[in-house]
Order: structure tokens, then sequence, then C-alpha cells
């Protein structure tokens, strides 16, 4: 079936009245394009309901309205509606006729409305759009937040997302032996004798394979064919190749793209992608976008997934939900793997609005959807049936768990299934024995159900909790229904249950970012961890615990909501072995001699800055991060210290003086961090293009080129030729987002524009 477009267009407004005869767009709707995240426009609210939850965003109900003109040439062909999402219960309405409804804003809604529409008059498209209160424990946003497509074909054709080549082995001379599947559809009266014409072919458009070959077409055929293809190119982090499949039956024409590569995974090898070991350098990431809000858009996933990996990391995770067909195109275009999530709760909620309500009538569909739209894309190299599921340690939970695994499994053996453990919620009621034993107190001093009591035991105990036996028994259960067992924040757990259950492989699903040098020595030892996902790669909207409106960014990230890095960054990359520049980090002046503790999510609040307003010799720490062995730190070419670095990292004690701070490594490569000459400083835009979208992370820097970290200062966003998107830095609160001008932050700023 071929596709449109129908993403531009809309009208969009909010309701709060359902009860109406006409349904008229309102002299204040907004004319726009989709995505748009309706509720990001909206703006915060300081009496949120959900408060820091969601970033003082609350949900309402929004309209989505547009005309539809169908050409005649559609007449007698099947007509499909399809929505990549729309957040997060809907209800789409054609000619007034409900057509279908969503509900789940992380899945796709496919619309047949071949029998809804008129041929001699515009078509009304009307989706009802609402968010709940305590909905989510992160931002979701609410609307139709990805794109929308009419699909049409004759009534004879290949099924929309049924067509998937899988390569079953990769031969020495550079052949792949794969097996190619699709549906089939014949929706007239009668069998039909068609041709199916098979291309596939590369980007310059050589062909690899092209074949015909008749089938008798009853209502449905399975196409099922093994082929033998030569000189192909795999697919992999290093060498992410593509080619292109082509699908005729009869009159109807598909095409979808496909990377030819193979998996495996066991206890002694690992991790191994077309035969190689592969250990996964991985960031989870929630859904936003940051100050584009809960939407996807191709061009902005380009842009976060080549900065993630520009950072050194190879994965990601797509927390906690199945990840945007825009997140997987980008990682397959650019190299990236993924771990594909169902959801963040089954039938146990974490907030009284949340999916839990629907998930026993909903979860077959809503896992059949991911895994048959994700499972061609070559980057996906893992599923995960859930994240932290409280209502896993019960005799449903078992069941559902096995349930979810199985059906992964019937649509898609060939990547590892897994699930995202945490010690203390999957012990579920018996948390309490696991806190009695740790503590030696009454087992009913912890059923007052005040989690504040489990977190500080969280805290400070975390390790004995996972390794708790009741946490094994867990475990033990869970394996005939995973692939691969997710660890969060069990690395503890790693050594021992390496040599305990000789047939698990593990992967840490969740891990802190102050434990990634001993969890990478760990990783490294045991070919049975295949490796490790950091929470988190990027700083998402939502989780802010108490954090004060008008917040809205949790700051766990490894690079900030505006693509900045942040000094952790540089340490991973380090320690990942990818880097050998030793890198530069500063205290801030109060914090010296105090014990710096923010919990177990963030690693320093030092920066990469040799420039503060201090007297001349008041203390500063410094943070070192280089390749173990000594390095040498020098203070205007004077050494201050010297110091062996013990996990690629070292601190350092020195009196501030203003000029320059040079870290030396025994290998001789060095780093230097200046005092910025203000008189020269100013703002300097780095510009990424991609397709009509640009990119533009604003920072001071003065002629040295050395950065002025938090400078404030304002920048006019106007640029000719372009439409400005959004702009938005640390320094700015939502509700400032998409002004004419921009107040630089921390690190700087970023600027969307879109050519006009």
């Amino acid at each position: 079936m071929k596709r449109i477009s129908l993403n531009d267009d809309w009208y969009v407004y909010p309701r709060d009245d359902a009860f109406s005869l006409v349904t008229a767009i309102p002299d204040d709707a907004v004319h726009t394009s989709v995505p748009y995240d309706a509720l990001w426009h909206e703006g915060p609210q300081a009496d949120s309901v959900n408060g820091g939850r969601t970033s003082y965003f609350d949900g309402q109900v929004y309209y989505y309205q547009r005309e539809l003109v169908l050409d005649p040439a559609m007449r007698d062909m099947r007509l499909l509606l399809k929505f990549e999402a729309i957040f997060s219960k809907s209800f789409v309405y054609v000619n007034g006729s409900q057509v279908g409804c969503g509900d789940f804003g992380y899945a796709s809604l496919t619309c047949d409305i071949t029998s809804y529409v008129h041929w001699d008059a515009p078509n009304t498209l009307l989706v009802v759009c609402k968010t709940d209160l305590l909905s989510s424990r992160w931002y979701m946003g609410c609307g139709i937040v990805r794109p929308v497509w009419l699909m049409y074909g004759p009534l004879v054709h290949t099924e929309p997302d049924s067509i998937w080549l899988t390569t079953q082995e990769l031969t020495p001379g550079g052949g792949a032996r794969v097996r190619l599947r699709a549906t089939l559809r014949n929706l007239t009266a009668r069998a039909q004798n068609v041709d199916v014409c098979l291309r596939l072919f590369d980007d310059d458009g050589s062909d690899v394979l092209r074949e015909t070959f008749p089938v008798r077409l009853g209502e449905r055929y399975e196409l099922d064919r093994y082929l033998y293809l030569r000189n192909i190119r795999p697919w992999s982090e290093d060498d992410p190749h593509w080619y292109w499949i082509e699908l005729v039956v009869g009159e109807d024409v598909a095409h979808t793209r496909c990377g030819l590569r193979t998996e495996s995974w066991d206890p002694e090898r690992g991790l191994l992608i077309n035969g190689k070991s592969v250990l996964l350098r991985g960031a989870c990431i929630h859904h936003d976008e940051g100050i584009l809000g809960g939407v996807a858009q191709k061009e902005f996933e380009l842009w976060r997934v080549a900065r993630l990996k520009e950072a050194g990391f190879n994965a990601i995770r797509s927390a906690h939900n199945h990840a945007s067909q825009e997140l997987l195109d980008a990682c397959d275009k650019l190299g990236v793997y993924v771990l594909d999530e169902v959801c963040d709760m089954w039938t146990k909620p974490k907030g009284f609005g949340d999916f839990a309500q629907y998930f026993p009538r909903s979860w077959r569909d809503v896992v059949d959807n991911m895994v048959r739209e994700d499972r061609f894309h070559a980057c996906v190299v893992g599923y995960s049936t859930g994240n932290e599921i409280s209502d896993i340690n019960t005799e449903h939970g078992f069941e559902v768990a096995h349930d979810l695994y199985q059906r992964i499994h019937e649509l898609d053996s060939t990547r590892f299934v897994t699930n995202g453990i945490n010690g203390a919620f999957a012990a579920g009621e018996e948390v309490a024995d696991i806190a009695a034993d740790l503590t030696g107190r009454p087992r009913e001093d912890f059923l007052t159900g005040d989690v504040n009591q489990f977190m500080g035991l969280m805290a400070t105990r975390m390790a004995d909790i996972t390794r708790h036996p009741v946490v094994s028994r867990v475990l033990e259960r869970l394996d005939a229904s995973v692939d691969v067992q997710g660890y969060n924040y069990m690395t503890a757990r790693y050594a021992a249950d390496a040599d305990r259950y000789p047939q698990r492989v593990m992967l840490g699903t969740e891990t802190y970012p102050r434990q990634v040098a001993e969890n990478r020595e760990l990783i490294e030892r045991l070919p049975a961890v295949i490796g490790e996902f950091t929470w988190t790669g990027w700083d998402y909207i939502g989780e802010l615990g108490s954090t004060p409106y008008p917040a809205w960014q949790n700051t766990a990230g490894d690079l900030d909501a505006f693509g900045f890095r942040r000094p952790v960054s540089y340490w991973r990359e380090i320690v990942f072995g990818l880097r050998t520049q030793p890198y530069l980090a500063v205290r801030p002046p109060e914090a010296h001699g105090t014990p710096r503790m923010f919990g177990p999510w963030k690693f320093t609040d030092a920066v990469a800055s040799w420039t503060w307003d201090v007297e001349p010799g008041t203390p500063m720490t410094v943070e070192v991060y280089a390749p173990d062995g000594e390095v040498e730190l020098l203070l205007n070419g004077r050494t201050v210290g010297r110091a062996q670095t013990s996990e690629c990292y070292a601190l350092f004690e020195v009196p501030y003086e203003a000029g320059t701070l040079e870290a030396v490594t025994a290998a001789g490569e060095r780093l230097t961090l200046s005092t910025v000459d203000a008189a020269t400083a100013q703002v300097v835009c780095e510009d990424t293009a991609y397709g009509d979208w640009l990119f533009s992370q604003l920072h001071v820097e003065d002629a040295a080129g050395t950065w002025l970290l938090d400078s404030g200062q304002s920048h006019d966003c106007a640029r000719e030729g372009y439409e400005l998107v959004a702009a938005g830095s640390s320094a700015m609160s939502p509700a400032s987002y998409g002004r004419d001008s921009v107040r630089l932050g921390e690190q700087g700023a970023l600027v969307v524009y879109r050519k006009r």
C-alpha cells in the first residue's frame, strides 16, 4: 500500500464540554502541523495537581481537526488511517463516526476508514485526546505527537508492516541466507492468481536480488521464502548499511528497508552481532524531545542519537515504553542498538490514571503493535517486557511475564527478551521481610506503606537488598520468561550469579552513573553480562521529586536537554576506553571541603571552567578524569600536584589563580582550562542541519575559544530564511520557550529552526 502524509493543516483547541451536537472549530484554534504537543504549548501551572511528576503540567482534553479530500482514483481501494501515537487516551472520528480508539499513547493506532468516507465532499477528521491526571510518573504530553498517514491500495495488496526479512546465516564468501515473510491480502469476492515480484536493491539502485513467482491468493496468503543473497554488507554499529525491499503484488507496490545481520547470545560468548562480540554501552532515554515537548520529530532524533553516539554510547533503551519509528529510523541510520520496552506497569498502577487500568484488555494489542512495527529495524537487539514491575512477584505476575515473553517470541524469535527488574520492587510485599532482615527491626515496622522507609534503606543497603534470597527466588522463577535477566541497580549480583546460574545471561538495564568504572570491569570480565544502560543518557521532562515550580528538567543525564555534554559524559568515555585525552572539572568554591552527595543518579556538580569570581588563593577542588596511571596538574606552567588515577579519576586541591590549569598524563596527553577573557567573549552558534531542520547550539567563548559558562546573555533568535520552532536553556522555564530571544543557561542554549 502507498501512503500520504496527513501532518499538515490541523486545527487544535481544548474542549471542556463533550456534550455538543456540532463540532465547530473555534476562532482561537491553533492552525499547525503535527507532531504537535498541545499540553506543552499550554504551559506549566504553579498549582498543578501532578506537580513535579510531570513538571507541573496537568492533563486536559484537546481536539485535533482537519479536512481530507480524497482522490477519486482511490474510490475502489482500501483506505487506512494510521496515527503513530496519540497521547494518551484517544478517540478517532471520520465524518462524525468513531473509527477507532486507543488506550495507550505510545502505541500506534490504525483505523480502516474505507466505508466511512465521502467522495463528493470533504471528509472531516476529528481526534479527541486526553491525558488524565496522574497518568504518568513523568511528562507524557497530549495530542497527536507522532506522524499521521493515509494508506491506500487495491483490494489485493501486501498488508502494511508485514514485510520482514531476517538473516539466518552470514556465509564466509560475503553471502547471506535470509528468510522473507509478508502477509498478502485479497479483499475481493473470489480467489486470485497473481504474480509476486520481489526486488532487493541498494541505495544506488543496484539489484541484489530480483525474482517473480506466481501465487494463488485466497483471502490471505502468508509469504514465507528462504533466499540466498550474494555480496552483501551486513548492518552493524560501525557500518549501518541498509537495503530496500520492493514487493509488487498485482497492482500493489510495497516498499520497506532492511538491514542484514545476525544475533545470538549465550553465557560463554555474550551478545554476538554478525558473529562478533558486542558490549552494550547504553543510555536510557525518555520519549520527550526537551524544548519541543512530548513529540517525535525525525530530525530531532537524528540530532540526539548522533550526539549520544559521539559521547561514546552504542545503545539506547527506550525507557519505559516502546520507541517511536523516528527514534528507530535514526538508530538504524547511525548504527546504534536499541532495547525496545513495552511499558512501565502491568496491573498495579504507579499513578491512578496510568495504563494499568487498561493493561489486562490491551497488553496483547500493545505487544503485537510494537513487535510487528519494530522488528524490521536492524537496530533493535532486544525487547523488554516491562520496567520495575511491582506485581511481578505474584502468581498472576509470573503468568503475565511468561505470556508477554511467549507472545513476543511468537512474533519475533530473533531477538532476546528481558525485563528491567529492580530487587526492591520485585520483592513485592516481601520487601518488609528483607527490611526486617537487614535492620533487625520487627517486620511490622515496615508495614505502614511509607515508601520513604524503604527509599532510605535502598540508599544505603541496595547491594544487600539485591542479593537477598527473596530476590533470588523471584529471578529464578523468571528465568523461564526471559532470555536475558535485566538488572536494575543490581550489579552486586553479577559475579555470584555468573557462577551460581551457568545458563543465565545478564544485562544492566539500569545502572548508577557513579558505578560505571566498577561495572565496566565486571562486564569486561564476565561474558555472561552483555552490557549496561545508565540512568540516564539525556535529560528529560518530569520526575522532579520535590524540585519546586517552575523547574522542568530532570538533570540526571550525561547530556542535558540542549545537547551539551556534562563532565560525567567525558569520564564515562574515558572509562569505556574511547578517549585517552584527560578531562578537567572544577567544583564550585563554596563546595570546598564538604561531602558531595547528590543521590546515586548524579555524579558531580563540577564544571569545566577555570573562571571564578573568588579571591586569589581560594582553595578549589579539581577533578581530573584520565586513563589509569599518573596524571600531573599544572597551574600557569607550575606543577601543583601528581596523582595516580583510580577508576580513571583523581582529586586535587588547588589555590585559585587566574590563568591556565592543565592536566598531563604519563602518555603526554593533555587538556587545558583557561580563564575567560571577558573583553573578547561573544555568542557563538554551532549549527547542525538535518533536512529542513537546523539545530543551533549557542554558547559564549572568547577569542581563544575558552567557554564562559552561565553567562545569562540574551540572544536574538531571528534567522533569515528560517522559522523559529523553539528556543530554550536551563536559565528559562517552558513558559518562555519559542519566543524570539533566548537567555543562555549553564552551558548555553538550543534554538531549533525549520526552513520556510
